[in-house]
C-alpha cells in the first residue's frame, strides 16, 4: 500500500477538507446516504485527474482508506480498479493484475455485476500485454457473461470483440470471426461508429486471411466508410492501407499503391507511431516488384518508427521486408542477419505466423550457400508450423524450396513429392476464389427463393403492425364513445366487454408478430450459417477430388494398379464424406424453413441399422474399430425413416470420429413402456460438461477435431435434436473426458405420437 506524503498542492487539500468532513460531518441525511455521496465526490475527482498528476497515487490510496473505513464496498472496488488502470498504464503488469483480481475478489463478494464485468475486461487487457493469450480469453469471457447479466452493450461489444481479436492472434478463425459476428451484432444498435468500423475492419481482416478477397474488401470499405464520417485519421489511415493489401494480393499493383500514398498523410496526421509504420511497411511491400531501392527505403523507415515506440509485432513486418530486399539484391549476409533477428524476435513474442516465415527465408538462404542440410532443416520447420495454422502461402513458397533442395542432393522422388505439395497449395490458392464463384452459382437460385420468403414475411409483419395500430385506434374510439354514453350500467357493461375483447385482440396479435419476428430471425441465422459452412467446409472436400483426380490423370501410365485403387478408394471416401455434409446442410435448412414433411410408418431397427453400417463401414475400417450391434432382431418403431437413418448415422459417425484406433462402439436397444430407448456408445475422448451443455445446439460452433484430425461442422447433433423432437421423443448424452461417450434417443413404438 502507498504511504501519504507531505502536503503539496490544492488537490491534497482538497482530499484533506473531503476527509475531515467525512469524519465530522453530519448534517440530516443517514449515515449511507452521506457515505455514497461523498465517496463518489471523491471518485469523480480521481476520474478527472489525469494519471501523469504526481499526486495521483496518494488520491488512490486515501479513497481506499476512506471507503475502508465507511465499509464502502463500491468505492474500495473503485480504488483497486483505478489502481490497476495506473500500474497498467506504468507498463507494471504484475501489479495491475493484483490490483484488478482484487477488484474482482470485492465484486463477486458483494454481487456487483457492472464491476465484475468492467474489472474482468481489466485482467483480460492484462494478460493480453503479459502475452498469455489463453487466460486473457478466458477473462474477457467472463467480462462477456457478466456485461450481458448487467445489460452493458457497449462494454459486452467491446469484450467480444477483444475475444474475437485473440482468436484471430490465434489463428483460430472460425471462433473469431463468430465473436466479431456477435460484437457487430450488439455495435450495430449502438451510436459508437468508431467502435462499429473497428469490427467490421476486424471481420475484413479475417476474410483476408481466408483468401475471399471480395467479402474482406466490402467489409474494408463498411470500416472506410464509418471512420470519414466521424473524421477519424486513424481510422481512415488503417482502412485505407488495408483495402490497398486486397489489391496487391489480387496482383492490381497499381491500386494498391494508389490506397497506400492515400493513407500515408493521414497516418502522418494520425500521430500514431503504429499506424505510420504499417502504412510504410505496405508501401514498401508494393513496390517491391518494380522497384527496389524505394521498397528499402519505406521498409527502413517503418523499422526505424515501430522500433521508437517498441512495436514488436511492427518491427517484426519491417524486418521481414527489409530482409526480402537484401535476399532480391543477393546481400545473402545481411539477409540472414535480419531473418535471424526477425526469427528470435517472432519466438519471443510467440508469433507462430511470423516464426514459419523466418524458418521459410532462413532455408532459403542456406539452400542459396549450398548447404542443404540446414536449408531442409528449415523448411521442415516452416512446413510443419504452417501446416498447423493453414498459412497456405509459406506452404506453397516453402515445399518449392524444399524440392530445389531434395534435387540437389540427388533425392529426386523426395523431390517430386515436395514439388507436388507446392503445385498443390498453388492450384488451392488461385481455385479458391473461382470455386467460391461456382458455389455461389449453384446457390443463386435456392438463394433468390429465400429472398422472396424473406420479403414475404416482411409484408406480411408489415400488415401486422397496420392491424395492430387499426385496433389500438378502435379502442381509442370505443373508450370515448363509452364515456359519453356513460348514462346506465347497462351501456357501461356493454361497453367493458366489448373494450375486454378487443384487448383479447391485441395481445393475440401482438404475440403472433412476436412469434413471426422469431422465426424470420431464426431462418436468417440459418441462412448465414448454411452460406458459411458453404463457403468454407465444402472447399477442402472439392481440393482433395480435383487433386487426386488430377494426378491419376496426369500420371496414369506411370501409376501401379495398386496405388490407382488407392487413389480411387481415396475419392470414393472423400465423396461419400461430401455426401453426408450436403445431406445435413440440406436437411437442417429445410428443417429450418418448414418445409421437411414427416412421413412416419412402422420400421424395423435391425435393418434399419445394416443399412447405417454398410453406408459407414469404410470409416469404421479406416481406424480399425468394431461396431457391435445388440439390437433386438424384429423390434419395430412408428417413425419417419429417412430422419431415425440420419439420426442413427450421424450418432455412428460421431461415434467413429472421436474413437480411438482398434476401439470398439456399441448399439444397443432398450424397451422402456411404450417407446424404444437407442443407445450408441464409444470408448473415445469423451467431454466435458460445458460441451454436454451446448453440444445440441447448432446455432453454437462446438466441432473439435477426431483422434485422427477429423474435422466436422457442428451441425449433425443439432440436426439429430430437431429430428427427435419431430418424433415427440427426446435425445441425451452422458460422458466424461477420457472415459467416451453415451448417446441415447427415444422413439415411440405406436402411431399415437405422431407429430403434427
Amino acid at each position: 500500500m502507498m504511504l501519504f506524503h507531505p502536503l503539496k498542492n490544492k488537490i491534497f487539500l482538497r482530499l484533506l477538507l473531503i476527509f475531515v468532513g467525512v469524519v465530522f460531518g453530519s448534517g440530516c441525511r443517514t449515515t449511507q446516504e452521506s457515505n455514497k455521496t461523498e465517496v463518489e465526490s471523491l471518485i469523480k475527482n480521481l476520474v478527472n485527474t489525469p494519471l501523469s498528476n504526481k499526486e495521483y497515487p496518494i488520491l488512490i490510496d486515501s479513497l481506499y482508506k476512506i471507503s475502508l473505513k465507511k465499509n464502502y464496498t463500491p468505492g474500495i472496488i473503485k480504488s483497486f480498479s483505478l489502481k490497476g488502470n495506473y500500474f497498467l498504464e506504468k507498463a507494471n503488469y504484475t501489479e495491475a493484475l493484483n490490483n484488478f483480481q482484487a477488484a474482482v475478489r470485492y465484486g463477486k463478494s458483494s454481487n456487483n455485476i457492472f464491476e465484475l464485468g468492467e474489472n474482468y475486461n481489466n485482467v483480460g487487457r492484462t494478460y493480453f500485454r503479459l502475452k498469455d493469450r489463453e487466460k486473457a480469453i478466458d477473462a474477457f469471457k467472463q467480462a462477456v457473461i457478466y456485461r450481458t447479466q448487467s445489460k452493458d452493450s457497449t462494454g459486452l461489444g467491446s469484450s467480444l470483440n477483444n475475444v474475437g481479436f485473440l482468436y484471430w492472434q490465434t489463428s483460430e478463425y472460425d471462433s473469431a470471426i463468430a465473436y466479431f459476428e456477435r460484437a457487430l451484432e450488439i455495435r450495430k444498435k449502438l451510436s459508437n461508429k468508431e467502435f462499429l468500423a473497428t469490427t467490421y475492419n476486424n471481420l475484413g481482416t479475417i476474410f483476408f486471411n481466408w483468401t475471399l478477397f471480395d467479402r474482406a474488401l466490402d467489409y474494408y470499405l463498411h470500416s472506410l466508410e464509418l471512420q470519414r464520417e466521424i473524421g477519424n485519421t486513424n481510422g481512415i489511415a488503417l482502412s485505407l492501407c488495408n483495402i490497398g493489401l486486397v489489391f496487391k494480393e489480387t496482383a492490381q499493383d497499381e491500386r494498391a499503391i494508389e490506397y497506400y500514398k492515400e493513407s500515408l498523410p493521414y497516418a502522418k496526421k494520425s500521430e500514431q507511431l503504429k499506424t505510420l509504420g504499417y502504412v510504410l511497411s505496405c508501401l514498401g511491400a508494393a513496390y517491391e516488384k518494380t522497384n527496389q531501392d524505394s521498397a528499402y527505403i519505406f521498409f527502413k523507415q517503418s523499422y526505424d518508427t515501430y522500433k521508437k515506440e517498441n512495436n514488436y509485432d511492427g518491427e517484426i513486418l519491417a524486418l521481414l521486408g527489409v530482409g526480402r530486399y537484401y535476399l532480391n539484391t543477393k546481400n545473402i549476409e545481411a539477409a540472414e542477419s535480419h531473418f535471424t533477428e526477425m526469427l528470435a524476435l517472432s519466438q519471443k513474442e510467440n508469433i507462430a505466423m511470423r516464426v514459419a516465415e523466418s524458418y521459410y527465408y532462413l532455408g532459403e538462404i542456406s539452400l542459396r550457400k549450398n548447404d542443404f542440410a540446414s536449408a531442409e532443416k528449415d523448411l521442415s520447420k516452416s512446413i510443419q508450423l504452417a501446416e498447423k495454422i493453414n498459412l497456405k502461402l509459406v506452404l506453397r513458397n516453402s515445399y518449392l524450396s524444399l524440392s530445389g533442395v531434395y534435387e540437389k542432393k540427388g533425392l529426386l522422388k523426395e523431390a517430386v513429392a515436395a514439388l507436388k505439395s507446392h503445385n498443390q497449395f498453388s492450384d488451392e490458392i488461385e481455385n479458391e476464389g473461382m470455386q467460391k464463384r461456382l458455389m455461389d452459382l449453384k446457390n443463386k437460385a435456392e438463394y433468390e427463393k429465400y429472398q422472396r420468403n424473406l420479403q414475404l414475411q416482411k409484408y406480411e409483419n408489415e400488415k401486422q403492425k397496420i392491424l395492430l395500430v387499426g385496433s389500438m385506434i378502435v379502442i381509442v374510439l370505443l373508450v370515448l364513445v363509452a364515456i359519453v354514453l356513460v348514462e346506465t350500467n347497462r351501456r357501461r357493461k356493454k361497453t367493458n366487454q366489448l373494450l375486454n375483447e378487443k384487448n383479447v385482440l391485441i395481445e393475440g396479435q401482438s404475440s403472433e408478430i412476436k412469434e413471426k419476428n422469431i422465426e424470420l430471425h431464426d431462418l436468417n441465422n440459418a441462412k448465414e450459417k448454411l452460406f458459411s459452412i458453404i463457403a468454407h467446409d465444402l472447399r477442402s472436400p472439392f481440393n482433395t477430388l480435383i487433386n487426386l483426380t488430377t494426378m491419376i490423370k496426369e500420371d496414369y501410365n506411370d501409376l501401379p494398379d495398386e496405388q490407382k485403387l488407392i487413389y480411387i478408394s481415396h475419392i470414393e471416401d472423400t465423396a461419400l464424406k461430401t455426401y453426408d455434409l450436403v445431406e445435413n446442410l440440406l436437411s437442417l435448412s429445410t428443417s429450418r424453413i418448414g418445409r421437411l414433411d414427416y412421413q412416419p410408418s412402422e420400421i424395423e431397427l435391425s435393418s434399419l441399422a445394416e443399412r447405417v453400417f454398410t453406408h459407414i463401414g469404410n470409416q469404421a475400417a479406416e481406424k480399425s474399430l468394431t461396431i457391435h450391434s445388440e439390437i433386438s432382431q424384429g423390434l419395430k418403431v412408428y417413425g419417419d425413416k429417412a430422419m431415425l437413418e440420419i439420426v442413427l448415422r450421424n450418432l455412428i459417425s460421431n461415434a467413429i470420429k472421436y474413437s480411438h484406433s482398434g476401439g470398439v462402439i456399441e448399439i444397443k436397444s432398450k424397451i422402456k413402456g411404450e417407446n424404444v430407448n437407442l443407445m450408441v456408445r464409444d470408448y473415445g475422448i469423451g467431454m466435458d460438461k460445458e460441451t454436454q451443455t451446448n453440444i445440441f445446439n447448432s446455432n453454437i460452433v462446438h466441432s473439435k477435431k477426431g483422434t485422427r484430425g477429423e474435422k466436422g461442422t457442428g451441425l449433425g447433433l443439432g440436426l439429430c435434436k430437431e429430428f427427435i423432437e419431430k418424433h415427440c421423443g427426446t435425445i441425451w448424452v452422458e460422458s466424461a473426458p477420457g472415459q467416451g461417450s453415451l448417446f441415447t434417443f427415444s422413439v415411440s413404438q405406436t402411431s399415437k405420437y405422431k407429430s403434427e
